[in-house]
Formats: structure tokens, sequence, C-alpha cells
């Protein structure tokens, strides 16, 4: 599968239109199409990175790298992440209630399990 046939697979799986998606990246229609068709098949990796954030897939998978495996945050859920990092134990122990996610109290990341 190409390029241009994972976005408009993936772009077409998630319900959004072409011009939903141009305007999400700042592109054109005409401009996406031609990606989706393998018209531009050299894509700045600069659209490439707003293309996989808007369709919720890495960049990799784009580019035929990997399988669509991860779930890729979009830019609102790295928001929160990183304001959810920088908040006080009271604000993250409150946010998990209002989310119903039970806390522990040792927090792990993949970094700590890996090493």
């Amino acid at each position: 599968m190409t390029k241009g046939q994972r976005i408009k697979t993936k772009r077409t799986e998630l319900g959004i239109s072409q011009v939903e998606l141009a305007t999400k990246i700042g592109v054109s229609k005409q401009t996406l199409y031609k990606y989706e068709n393998d018209i531009i098949t050299n894509i700045p990796s600069d659209n490439v990175e707003k293309i996989s954030a808007a369709l919720q897939v890495s960049p990799a998978w784009i580019m035929g790298f990997s399988q669509p495996a991860a779930i890729v945050p979009t830019l609102e859920e790295q928001e929160l992440i990183a304001a959810y990092r920088s908040a006080s134990e009271e604000i993250k122990t409150a946010a998990c209630a209002v989310l119903g996610i039970t806390r522990k109290k040792e927090s792990s990341t993949l970094s700590d399990k890996i090493g």
C-alpha cells in the first residue's frame, strides 16, 4: 500500500472528508488529493506529522515503516498529558477522580519498566 493509499484509507475509516483533513493540516483540497492519489509522493515531513496526528496514526505508518498498532495522541491529548505531568499531586488526584481512574501510589513509566 502506498503513502497515499494509507492516508485515504485511514481518512475514510474515520469518516473525515478531504476538505476537513486538508483544513486540519493546512493544505488545499487539491494538494491532499494529490497526496492520496500518489501524484505528489514526496510529502513534506511537517505535513506527514500533521496528517498522522489528524488520522491518529504514527508518521512511520504513513511512510510505510510500521504497522498501525499504536494509537498516536492527538494534539489536544498531548496538551492534556503535559498539563497532567506538570500538575500538583492534588490536581492529579482530582483529575483521576473526575475521570474515574484509580490512581496508584507509585506511577511508573515505560522507561522505568524497561530500564
